[in-house]
């Protein structure tokens, strides 16, 4: 039985060469595929932005 395709979009970025060593690093330790830690760590990032009150989220830097 095949898995069924996730509904995904492609994202390139450059990244900081010290960003992406420790993201490898990581995906390294915790046998996560960059794709994956990149999505979890996103996630975890944007719930926490958006838990904020409005006003707080617009002078965030």
């Amino acid at each position: 039985m095949s898995r069924s395709k996730k509904d995904a979009k492609f994202l390139n970025m450059k990244l900081d060469r010290e960003i992406y060593d420790l993201l490898e690093k990581f995906c390294d330790e915790t046998g996560m595929t960059k794709t994956m830690a990149t999505e979890k760590i996103m996630d975890q990032f944007f719930e926490k932005y958006f838990d904020r009150p409005e006003e707080e989220r617009k002078i965030f830097r």
